[in-house]
């Protein structure tokens, strides 16, 4: 398939990670309980590689079946990105990461880099910029496939950008439009995000879902929107102003009446317009917090420093030798016995 597919990497090993952890691991709540259940985590000589078996379990079988032409991995480095140079406060709600996890980063980028496959990281910034970048400047070349868990990719979606979003209602999500997941090549477990099923699911056009973080804001991020205002007030008046800006505009430029008309003729319940209006000395509300919230959720797609990368830069060729070595190394037994059958070209 002449295409490009670009992985959040941070979100695959992190999914895959728990997707083979024991119950009783990920339930844990204490360092001691987390301790006593982490022995139960797949190893070999004592590192932990269990998130590192699935993920490139699942990517061998992205290779095989669906044969992109092109394939790059994207990672977060570490939560000090610009973002929180904007806003202290962002993802300041997750907790650690596990160390099980944390250490399987290096040995997953390590197997990647012996397998032949492209990957970015950069001081600074999140996977979603980098892949953000890489597809604003590619997909004009060839389509552009983006696998996630992270929501926040919706924004990129267009009609030569898909989002394969990873979840375990992707059967059912397909049958809420109608279709038969069956009928279609994708991954397990994914659905595929097009324009037309981002509004379909989330009421509004794709770049408009960081107009929506801006006001509703996200919990996951912490970002923190408009307090008390959400959906059912945000949604029409997007379709109606188009951004977070036009729906400023609207509010600071005509009078109360107007506005007041103009709410109820959108269909809109409880007026929000005394919380998007709202200012503070002290506090982060209305106007100021929404333009906050929108620079948190927006993805940069103009990286200065990817401006060299091109499409050939990220042509899959594995180099097969190299990849049966770190397997046996890391006695990944089962996919040493499926490398043979993969369609995966050799270097």
């Amino acid at each position: 398939m002449n295409s490009l597919l670009l992985v959040d990497g941070s979100s695959l090993l992190t999914t895959s990670f728990f997707a083979t952890a024991p119950l009783d691991y990920q339930k844990a709540k204490t360092p001691e309980e987390m301790a006593k259940t982490s022995k139960k985590l797949m190893q070999v000589d004592g590192v932990y590689t269990n998130g590192v078996y699935t993920m490139i379990d699942k990517l061998l079988k992205i290779i095989k079946n669906q044969n992109p032409k092109y394939l790059a991995i994207a990672w977060d480095l570490n939560r000090q990105t610009f973002r929180r140079d904007i806003y202290p406060e962002y993802k300041a709600n997750r907790s650690e990461t596990r160390p099980e996890l944390k250490s399987q980063y290096p040995l997953a980028q390590e197997v990647l880099k012996e397998m032949g496959i492209a990957q970015f990281i950069y001081e600074g910034y999140e996977a979603d910029d980098i892949i953000g970048t890489l597809s604003n400047k590619m997909s004009s070349e060839v389509p552009v496939y983006i696998l996630t868990k992270d929501q926040d990719a919706l924004q990129l979606v267009n009609e030569r950008v898909r989002l394969w979003y990873m979840t375990n209602k992707a059967e059912e999500m397909y049958e809420q439009v109608g279709l038969n997941i069956k009928e279609f090549n994708l991954p397990e477990k994914v659905f595929e995000f097009t324009p037309l099923y981002v509004h379909e699911f989330y009421r509004v056009e794709p770049i408009q879902i960081i107009d929506r973080k801006a006001i509703e804001g996200d919990t996951s991020d912490n970002i923190p929107g408009v307090k008390g205002v959400g959906e059912s007030s945000v949604v029409p008046l997007l379709n109606e102003f188009k951004s977070v800006e036009g729906i400023f505009d609207f509010l600071e430029n005509n009078d109360e009446l107007t506005v007041k008309t103009m709410i109820k003729e959108l269909g809109i319940k409880r007026s929000p317009v005394k919380l998007l209006t709202q200012s503070s000395d002290t506090e982060l509300v209305g106007k100021e917090s929404a333009l906050l919230s929108k620079r948190l959720a927006t993805i940069d797609v103009d990286m200065a420093c990817m401006q060299d990368v091109k499409l050939e830069d990220l042509y899959l060729q594995i180099n097969e030798e190299r990849k049966k070595d770190i397997f046996k190394r890391l006695a990944f037994n089962s996919l040493l016995d499926s490398v043979e059958s993969t369609q995966a070209r050799t270097a």
